[in-house]
Parts: C-alpha cells; sequence; structure tokens
C-alpha cells in the first residue's frame, strides 16, 4: 500500500536586485524564508519514520528550493539528478540534515 502524502508546501524563493553604493555593481539577493514550523514538521516526520513501513515510495528528504540552487552554485551538485543516498550524504556532509525526513538505510 502507498501512503499519500499531504499537498506539498510551497516555499517560493525571492530574488531581489540592489546597487553597490561604492563600486555601482549590481547586487542579486536570492533568500528564502523556512518557517520553524517546516522545520518542526521535518524533524516529527524523520522520528516517525522508524516505526512506519517504507513501502514502494517514501520521502528521504525534504529540501528548500534555495538549498538545492545553493548546493548546484557553490558545490555543483545537482539534486534533481543526483542518487538519493548521494543527496543525503551531501545533506549530511554540509549540515544540512535537518531536511532528511528519514532514519532509515537507502
Amino acid at each position: 500500500m502507498t501512503e499519500f502524502y499531504d499537498e506539498p508546501k510551497v516555499l517560493d524563493s525571492l530574488v531581489s536586485f540592489d546597487q553597490d553604493r561604492t563600486t555601482n555593481d549590481l547586487i542579486i539577493k536570492r533568500t528564502q524564508e523556512i518557517p520553524d514550523d517546516f522545520l518542526a514538521d521535518l524533524r516529527r516526520e524523520k522520528v516517525d519514520s522508524k516505526n512506519k513501513p517504507a513501502g514502494d515510495f517514501y520521502r528521504v528528504a525534504s529540501i528548500p528550493v534555495e538549498v538545492v540552487d545553493e548546493l548546484l552554485r557553490l558545490y555543483n551538485f545537482d539534486v534533481m539528478t543526483a542518487p538519493a543516498r548521494e543527496t543525503l550524504k551531501m545533506l549530511d556532509r554540509y549540515a544540512l540534515d535537518v531536511f532528511i525526513t528519514t532514519t532509515k538505510r537507502i
């Protein structure tokens, strides 16, 4: 039996532009607000994963858009094409394990 999750929470990445007053360079600011209740839900889901059967499909991580973009920009790591196991290792390596939603071995 496949478990269906609630609709995904969409937390948009925001882009704003500014100008450096000393050099006149354009500054592109990328931000994304990640609410505490979102992180609390992820922690709860990770704890609950110990007692739930895995089934055919289950969520192993929930990574905000800005984090995905930053991993690609800074480390040339594409979450969208990388195997789940490698993505989990990358999240662990850079202390982003709060976005991992399972304790199961992948």
